[in-house]
């Protein structure tokens, strides 16, 4: 009579159901489900490998490529602009040289001309004496003596040629009048004199001219030249300011295209270590779930394989033992349910001492980082405040320790306003998205204690009511064979050896817990959807939970049946003695539970509905900073966040702190801790 109640709280089934074969079936479609998503998770993280693997492989190459182009680039930059300045020094040269030609030329042009003024003076002055010369030897032939005086005078004021000096130096007595006899005597004197100096003149201009023609061919020659070499100098100054200005422009557009290569070059960097990053945890991440699912398929073929052989026939056997057992002490009535609600929920816990040392360093790290801001111990206190992480909390610390110890070497010094808007910004959205994911996991936790505490107020009604009517029935239900008693104690004790050993197989493999890794938002996920999964594989938990509920309720029936049997001779006496006061006991207790479960389910409805006000704006902060780390990226790239020295002493207080939650976590009470 008391199995089917026993089924029907814990599992919702029929009374005429079999816990055995349900659970084998469950068993069985667990182990099959978790061989099917283990083959689709491993057709999905293959091709997230080949993305890896290509992505990996492009970025590289860009960012070679890239590198070759920079180098490239600041060669050609550095030639040009040595090449401009050269020019540049040459266009000075020559204007120089332009401005001293010119100079020369002027002083040649200017010279030529007064020479030529000279010259075309003298000749003038030549080509008048020779004409009066002329004239006077016309006169001298005709005998007019006075005339031909006067025309010597004039040809001796008229000229100041150098050849007519002997003529000025002519004794005017040799001219006489034609009339005296001693005309005759001197006319061929002074015709002869006069003869004499035309020819001299004559000479002499032919002279000056010959000298003027050698000057001016001479004159033509320098301007000419001087003409040439600044016409030449004028021709390369054009060209090498062409070639100037074909320098500049090839010298800006090398600038500007420097300046893309290396923004393309750093963003390239950037996205290959978030790439790589990711890559490797996913892969650390696909091993563990891996050979965690492997684990949990043979656990659950090994459990199938215990309960079928032999747990299905001592079942049957104390099914019926349970009934001849209707007549038994109330006290097994009441012992079943209590025991299978107190199972569902129960939760892994530490000792006291191991809580009280967890409890001081989890304190620590969220005092430490709360005071320093830091996203990393505020982390780490939420990932060692659970009850299920000692055995792992020194060895997570120590990875933190080692990894800010390796960050530490690795600090490159980065300043300005980028960098301190940059990493506010960074802060503001890991903080936000971390206190953000850590609202989500309240909020899921907060939901299924929820669905805990409704459905244990149900069942807690139930069996109240069920309890009463039991406590009724109980009074005339006492006859008991022995016989009976003795059989079902070796049937229970067999199946009950064969039940541990396939709950100690599961249970073997779903108390350990997989790693949990938590990856930030990257600008390598929007490329790619994923490998299908994140974090580590827990084997399924949750389906788990309903086969380790059954197999708990046979375990309890059958250590009930163990236990009752053996009593029952014993102790029926005792046992209805006790009947009143246990059953009262019984019900009291189930309804101050059901009475604490109303209040922490009004509890847990508040907390629920706080913590999705408070995940909303949560989320709004994470959106604004993210927002702001997309307005800064265009003109701080991949900007860091503090100055080098603060991020340094921060660095080194959260390591302090760090060492200060292992040293709580060993109970030392070294000085140095």
């Amino acid at each position: 009579m008391m199995r089917p109640l026993v089924l029907a709280v814990l599992l919702g089934a029929a009374a005429a159901a079999d816990p055995v074969a349900k659970v084998i079936k469950l068993l069985e479609d667990l182990k099959k489900g978790v061989e099917t998503a283990g083959t689709d998770e491993a057709k999905a993280y293959g091709t997230y490998a080949c993305f890896c693997k290509d992505t990996t492989k492009t970025k590289a190459t860009s960012i070679k490529d890239g590198e070759d182009s920079i180098n490239d680039l600041s060669a050609d930059i550095t030639d040009n602009t040595a090449s401009k300045e050269e020019k540049e020094a040459e266009v000075k040269k020559r204007k120089a040289k332009v401005e001293e030609l010119g100079t020369e030329l002027s002083t040649t042009v200017a010279r030529c001309s007064t020479q030529h003024a000279e010259f075309e003076a003298g000749d003038a002055d030549m080509a008048k004496a020779i004409d009066s010369l002329k004239k006077a030897i016309k006169i001298m032939n005709s005998k007019k003596a006075a005339a031909a005086k006067k025309a010597a005078l004039a040809v001796v004021k008229a000229t100041t040629a150098k050849s007519a000096k002997s003529f000025l130096e002519l004794d005017e007595s040799l001219v006489v009048d034609p009339s005296d006899p001693a005309y005759k005597y001197h006319s061929k004197t002074i015709n002869d004199m006069l003869s004499k100096a035309l020819k001299s003149f004559e000479d002499d201009k032919s002279d000056d001219k010959d000298k003027w023609d050698k000057t001016k061919s001479a004159c033509q020659d320098t301007k000419d030249g001087f003409s040439k070499q600044m016409i030449d100098n004028k021709d390369a100054i054009t060209k090498a300011e062409t070639k100037i200005e074909k320098l500049a422009k090839q010298i800006a557009k090398d600038r500007g295209d420097l300046v893309k290569a290396q923004g393309v070059l750093e963003d390239d960097a950037a996205y290959l270590k978030d790439l790589t990053a990711q890559c490797e945890v996913r892969a650390t991440e696909y091993d563990q779930r891996s050979s965690t699912r492997n684990d949990e398929i043979t656990a659950l073929a090994t459990a199938i394989k215990i309960i079928s052989n032999k747990v299905t026939a001592a079942d049957k056997e104390v099914n019926r033992a349970l009934v001849q057992l209707s007549a038994k002490p109330l006290s097994f009535l009441q012992a079943s349910p209590i025991k299978a609600t107190n199972f569902l929920a129960t939760r892994a816990t530490l000792s006291t001492a191991e809580q009280a040392l967890q409890a001081k360093a989890v304190t620590v790290l969220r005092t430490e980082g709360s005071r320093l801001a830091s996203a990393e111990l505020e982390m780490m206190a939420m990932k060692i405040s659970g009850p299920d992480h000692f055995k792992e909390v020194k060895i997570m610390i120590q990875k933190l320790i080692e990894r800010l110890l390796d960050e530490k070497k690795a600090e490159a010094s980065k300043k300005g306003f980028c960098d301190q808007e940059l990493a506010k910004a960074q802060s503001d959205r890991d903080s936000t998205k971390n206190k953000a994911d850590g609202m989500s996991a309240d909020l899921k936790a907060y939901e299924a204690t929820k669905e805990e505490l409704e459905a244990e107020i149900k069942k807690l009604k139930k069996d109240i009511k069920q309890e009463e009517k039991d406590y009724q029935e109980a009074k005339d239900e006492r006859k008991v064979d022995k016989e009976a008693n003795e059989k079902t104690l070796d049937t229970a004790n067999k199946g009950l050896d064969a039940l541990n050993e396939a709950i100690l197989v599961l249970k073997a493999f779903y108390k350990n817990r997989g790693p949990k890794v938590l990856l930030q938002a990257s600008p390598v996920d929007d490329d790619t959807s994923g490998p299908g999964f994140s974090g580590g594989y827990k084997g399924s938990e949750k389906k788990s939970r309903a086969i380790f509920a059954v197999l708990e309720t046979i375990s309890s029936d059958f250590q009930k049946t163990i236990s009752e049997t053996e009593k029952a001779e014993a102790t029926a006496a005792a046992d209805f003695v006790e009947l009143d006061r246990k059953s009262k006991s019984t019900l009291a207790s189930k309804e101050t539970k059901k009475e604490l479960d109303n209040t922490d389910l009004k509890q847990t409805k508040d907390d629920i509905t706080k913590t999705l006000d408070d995940l909303e704006t949560m989320m709004g902060l994470n959106h604004d900073a993210l927002k702001m780390i997309e307005s800064l990226k265009p003109a701080c790239l991949d900007a860091g966040g503090m100055n080098s020295e603060q991020r340094g002493e921060k660095r080194d207080q959260e390591i302090k702190a760090l060492n200060q939650a292992i040293c709580m976590l060993e109970d030392k009470k070294d000085v140095k801790c």
